[in-house]
């Protein structure tokens, strides 16, 4: 009789399939559910994952069906998740009139799968089935922003032949692992500052709060807001891991850029701190970064009851000049009493940039013989901050930066020429192999011009604002 019915069971299962029949069994959090699929866990990636407590597994049968007896269940989850703890009371059917009842015969603790066979009765018609959060995940071999799944497949035998029923297997989306903070730097007016450095390359013109006053504020003003991820909530992964919400005070924010200038960086709801997050010397000082000019780095600690909007303001000392550069913010984590590791939540993420107003040369030669001369085609010296001064920067063979010494160079005036002598040049800066240069004009000709037996050989080029040629 019994091999008469699952005959007829098959019979009916490859019908319903053919006909997009009644044989169809649901599970919650399906894979297949409009995006974004929900998940049963959202699990912060930094807490301890060696047992995740899960949302239950919940099978239901649709009308007419039914498990038999010797018909089994499986439970495979993805990922590198494995069973922490599973029993055969987890598994239970409601209604369960029959007295159905599950026995665990393969798989469990510390493997993948577990699979479930029914023993002493068939399950009633259209049952539910749930797998109880008691049967626990161990999910530390599960990768960070990863997510596990759980697949049912249900089975019985047709002629010693294990046949899936009911359009199974499916799949049950079980946890999501998502970062515990993430970050967002805004910098003022919603895009990356950008702040000219102009006469002598000394002031800041653009996005500025004050023209040519010392010390010099610039309004590099940009927030940095930290949010709480979904899974960092209080048990989220089981009883007391985490056991409540990051705590703000192990967030810590450091700003690397050239510190050389800076008087202050403020920032209201920090509080200084070290790269560690420890006091630096002289104390901790509230709405204010502690400035490691040695590391060219700047650090504080999150303070209040969150680490929300941290509005930061570089101070300017217009005295110095000012690299082109870039002004980034890391945030990281220490481990706190919560249950979180140490981690980054965000790195070099821009605050703001640093351009010149002018142009830039480069030469890879340059000796005794050359001379460098630079044209100015902007006529706008004298206009904007423009003055027309001319720096250079001297490596040698290696790449390394050659000390000069007592070299002067005039600054352009307008649509006038400046030679540069190469014999000043490397008198000034002994060994001197290529130069890079910055022009405070925005639009140069550049020209190295070396002797020869022959004459003389020119390397002519074009630059304007904010680009660099070679020569």
């Amino acid at each position: 009789m019994k091999l008469i019915k699952k005959t007829l069971l098959a019979s009916a299962i490859a019908t319903g399939m053919l006909t997009g029949g009644a044989f169809a069994a649901t599970v919650n959090f399906p894979s297949t559910a409009p995006a974004p699929a929900p998940f049963g866990k959202t699990i912060a990636n930094e807490t301890v994952r060696t047992v995740i407590t899960p949302v239950a597994t919940v099978l239901t049968l649709s009308a007419g069906e039914a498990l038999s007896v010797d018909d089994s269940v499986t439970f495979t989850l993805s990922g590198g998740a494995t069973w922490a703890a599973i029993a055969a009371g987890d598994l239970t059917a409601a209604p369960n009139v029959g007295g159905a009842a599950f026995a665990l015969v393969a798989g469990g603790v510390g493997q993948n799968f577990a699979t479930y066979r029914v023993t002493t009765a068939a399950t009633d018609v259209a049952a539910v089935l749930t797998l109880a959060a008691t049967a626990t995940h161990n999910g530390a071999a599960v990768a960070n922003n990863g997510n596990v799944q759980t697949t049912v497949t249900m089975s019985g035998f047709v002629g010693g032949v294990a046949t899936s029923l009911f359009g199974s297997p499916l799949t049950s989306l079980s946890e999501n692992l998502t970062p515990m903070q993430t970050s967002v730097i805004t910098p003022t007016g919603g895009v990356a500052g950008v702040f000219n450095v102009a006469t002598g390359f000394q002031q800041l013109t653009a996005g500025t709060s004050t023209s040519g006053a010392a010390p010099f504020t610039a309004s590099l003003v940009g927030t940095v807001t930290v949010t709480d991820g979904a899974g960092a909530v209080a048990g989220a992964t089981t009883a007391g891991v985490p056991a409540a919400v990051p705590t703000p005070a192990n967030t810590i924010f450091t700003v690397k850029g050239p510190m050389t200038g800076v008087t202050s960086i403020t920032v209201p709801t920090l509080t200084s701190s070290t790269a560690t997050g420890g006091a630096p010397t002289g104390g901790t000082v509230a709405g204010t970064l502690f400035i490691d000019l040695a590391n060219n780095a700047a650090y504080g600690i999150a303070t209040g009851a969150s680490p929300v909007a941290a509005a930061m303001t570089i101070n300017f000392d217009s005295t110095v000049t000012h690299p082109a550069s870039v002004y980034t913010v890391d945030v990281t984590r220490t481990a706190d009493a919560a249950g979180y590791a140490a981690t980054t939540v965000s790195s070099n993420g821009t605050l703001a940039t640093f351009t010149r107003n002018g142009s830039a040369f480069s030469s890879n030669s340059l000796g005794p013989l050359n001379k460098v001369t630079v044209t100015d085609r902007s006529g706008a010296i004298g206009a904007g901050g423009a003055d027309g001064a001319i720096g250079i920067t001297a490596y040698d063979t290696a790449g390394a930066i050659v000390s000069c010494t007592g070299l002067s160079i005039a600054n352009l005036t307008n649509n006038g020429t400046v030679t540069i002598p190469g014999p000043d040049v490397t008198t000034a800066c002994p060994g001197v192999k290529r130069v890079e240069g910055i022009v405070n004009s925005t639009n140069i000709i550049v020209t190295n011009v070396k002797k020869t037996p022959d004459g003389a050989t020119a390397t002519p080029a074009i630059s304007a604002a904010g680009t660099a040629v070679g020569i």
